[in-house]
C-alpha cells in the first residue's frame, strides 16, 4: 500500500512564501504497470516530480533542494464543543487538545494557510525549468533532460489500452536535440549506460546501441535489461518499448509484423 508521511513545511528561496511537501512512506508497485524500455516508472504516484515544482504562492519554479526546510506542517487541530471544551477545562487538558488549539491560533496565517507544493509534470514545465537553472548544474540539466525525453513519448505509452495523453507533446525537433544532449551527459557515466544504449537505439544508431548494452556491467538488474534492449536494437526497432508485452510490433517499410515471443518478451 502507498501511503504518505507527514507533511513537511519548507519557506520559498525566491518569495520568502511557506508551502507543504509530502513524502512517501511506503510504495506500491503494481504488477501490471509496463516496463517502459527507456526507464519511466509507470506507477501513479512516479508522475509528479518530487525534486522539482512550483510554489503555490509566487508560481516560480523550485527545486526543494534550494527551498529551506522548517519543521513538520502544522496542522489545523479538529474542532471542539462546548461540552468538550468544559471537559478539558475541569480535567487540565490531559489530552492537550486545548493547547494544541492555542498554539494553532497564535501561528502566523501565512503559515496556517501553506498550500501544497506542485511538482513538475508536464513537457512543457519541464523545459521551462531547464532555461533557468544553473548552467554548472549538470545533474539537474540530466534530471530535467531525462523527464524531457519521457514525456516526448508519452503518446506512446498505455496502460489497459488507454493512452497517457493523444497527441506529442514536445516537438519532434525538441525532442531529437535533447535525446542529442542527453547521449552527451550519459557519455561517461557508468550509471546510465542502459539509458544511453536505449537512446541511441531509439535515435536510430542500432549498432552503436547494441556495443553499448553488450557492455553494461552486471548488477543483478541493469544487464538484463540492457540485454531486452539489445535484441530490440539488433531487431531494428527504434521505437518505445513496454518490455513486458507480447508480441512487439516491428515497423517495416511493407507493415507492421509480430515478432517471435522470448521469455515473456517479443524479439
Amino acid at each position: 500500500m502507498t501511503r504518505f508521511a507527514p507533511p513537511t513545511l519548507y519557506q520559498c528561496p525566491a518569495c520568502a512564501g511557506y508551502f507543504k511537501r509530502s513524502g512517501f512512506r511506503s510504495l506500491y508497485f503494481d504488477d501490471e504497470i509496463p516496463d517502459w524500455s527507456d526507464g519511466r516508472n509507470g506507477n501513479w504516484w512516479a508522475r509528479k516530480s518530487g525534486n522539482v515544482g512550483r510554489c503555490p504562492s509566487c508560481s516560480g519554479i523550485v527545486w526543494i533542494d534550494d527551498a529551506e526546510k522548517l519543521m513538520l506542517a502544522p496542522q489545523e487541530p479538529r474542532q471542539i464543543g462546548p461540552i468538550a471544551r468544559v471537559w478539558h477545562l475541569l480535567t487540565g487538558d490531559r489530552s492537550g487538545r486545548l493547547r494544541e488549539e492555542r498554539e494553532w491560533k497564535v501561528l502566523p496565517a501565512v503559515i496556517q494557510q501553506a498550500e501544497y507544493f506542485d511538482g513538475l509534470v508536464h513537457a512543457h514545465d519541464f523545459i521551462e525549468a531547464l532555461t533557468s537553472f544553473s548552467s554548472d548544474a549538470q545533474d539537474r540539466e540530466t534530471y530535467l533532460r531525462r523527464r524531457i525525453w519521457w514525456a516526448s513519448s508519452d503518446h506512446l505509452r498505455g496502460q489497459r489500452g488507454v493512452s497517457l495523453i493523444a497527441l506529442p507533446s514536445v516537438a519532434e525537433d525538441v525532442a531529437h536535440a535533447n535525446m542529442q544532449r542527453l547521449l552527451e551527459l550519459f557519455e561517461h557515466d557508468p550509471k546510465e549506460q542502459v539509458a544511453r544504449g536505449e537512446l541511441l537505439r531509439q535515435v536510430g544508431r542500432f549498432d552503436e546501441a547494441v556495443a553499448v548494452l553488450r557492455a553494461v556491467k552486471p548488477d543483478g538488474y541493469s544487464e538484463v535489461k540492457a540485454v531486452k534492449i539489445e535484441r530490440l536494437a539488433r531487431a531494428g526497432i527504434a521505437e518505445l518499448q513496454n518490455l513486458k508485452a507480447t508480441p512487439v510490433r516491428r515497423s517495416t517499410r511493407e507493415g507492421a509484423t509480430d515478432l517471435p515471443k522470448f521469455g515473456g518478451v517479443a524479439w
